[in-house]
């Protein structure tokens, strides 16, 4: 039997978002910003829970703001099964937020098979996207899955302010979350890094890749967009009203927030 969990990372403060949003009515951080009337992280956590497939979802955010998540989901999703989801405090950096919610995953019997791991700032799971991370959780022929894709801008490398060379767009990809771990693997890689302050990677199967572990890669989404800034606010208004749109699903599954 295949047990599937999923971790959601919001651990983080924001400074990039919070350098830009002084218009903004609040100082939250981004994850907790309205967007269409409802929290970011609450968008990406209600697309997972209406997958199905998922045991536990664990969520990690700043320590100061832990009850305001778990308000927020009390507020917006209290006609779902909330023992399916735990808000727990993040760490530092964000391998340390990971470590920490696959902690709180052992702590489950039996302990997951699978995992999945995304930024809780990437608010857009579409159909499609959805379909593909249920194939690659069921896929075992990899220890870690991620989405990518191509790259359209011109690239160069750069050094004290002058262009070096002209990088190949078409031997790198952009590298999205969700992404996908066998769970005995991804745990124990982050216990051998616990103390090894020097390393600081800036996604999970970063953490596969130091130690020679093969990544498998599946198709992502171009609307798949990671808050960053605050008129992405309104880039990801437009793709989620756009797929409102254009959405024709059966009443019995439709998805319903409350307010």
């Amino acid at each position: 039997m295949v047990t599937i969990d999923a971790i959601l990372l919001g651990g983080g403060l924001g400074s990039r978002f919070a350098e830009t949003s002084q218009g903004l009515s609040s100082d939250l951080p981004k994850q907790f910003q309205l967007l269409g009337g409802i929290p970011v992280f609450i968008h990406c956590l209600q697309a997972y829970l209406d997958m199905g497939i998922f045991r536990q979802v664990v969520i990690t955010s700043p320590r100061p703001y832990i009850q305001i998540a778990e308000g927020q989901i009390e507020k917006y999703l209290r006609n779902r099964n909330l023992t399916k989801i735990r808000v727990i405090a993040g760490g530092a950096r964000r391998q340390d937020s990971s470590r920490l919610a696959l902690q709180a995953l052992e702590e489950l019997q039996p302990s997951p098979t699978r995992v999945l791991i995304h930024d809780a700032c990437r608010p857009y799971i579409s159909d499609e996207l959805a379909t593909q991370i249920k194939l690659c959780l069921f896929d075992r022929a990899y220890g870690a899955w991620v989405p990518a894709i191509p790259v359209v801008d011109t690239l160069k490398r750069i050094k004290d302010h002058q262009v070096v060379e002209t990088v190949d767009r078409s031997l790198v990809h952009r590298v999205q979350t969700p992404q996908i771990f066998e769970f005995s693997l991804i745990r124990s890689l982050m216990d051998r890094i616990k103390d090894l302050t020097e390393l600081n990677f800036t996604d999970d199967a970063s953490l596969c890749e130091y130690y020679g572990i093969p990544v498998g890669v599946f198709k992502g989404d171009v609307r798949n967009i990671k808050l960053t800034y605050d008129f992405e606010l309104e880039t990801l208004q437009g793709v989620l009203a756009e797929a409102k749109r254009v959405k024709v699903c059966a009443p019995e599954s439709a998805t319903t927030f409350i307010v």
